[in-house]
């Protein structure tokens, strides 16, 4: 639990950082921009992407421009994991 905890915390802490670096927002729950969105806000709006596989290629679907946004906030592993460049 507290492992978890930690790394919710982390990943938080790093999205909250890099949007204020970069002098930008995502939606909230009410549709608004805000700078300090919640992790677990965060996760849920990842619920609906997936890893489709057709022969040897890999796709992941439903990845949004907002969802693109946040992926490159939080840095190369995350990008690499997405399969984005």
């Amino acid at each position: 639990m507290a492992l978890t905890l930690l790394v919710y915390s982390l990943g938080q802490r790093q999205l909250r950082a890099q949007l204020a670096q970069a002098n930008d927002t995502v939606l909230d729950q009410k549709q608004h921009p805000t700078r300090t969105p919640t992790f677990r806000w965060i996760l849920q709006k990842f619920q609906a992407i997936h890893l489709v596989s057709i022969g040897s290629s890999q796709q992941v679907s439903n990845l949004s421009d907002e969802r693109c946004k946040i992926i490159r906030l939080m840095g190369f592993p995350a990008c690499r994991y997405y399969l984005l460049n």
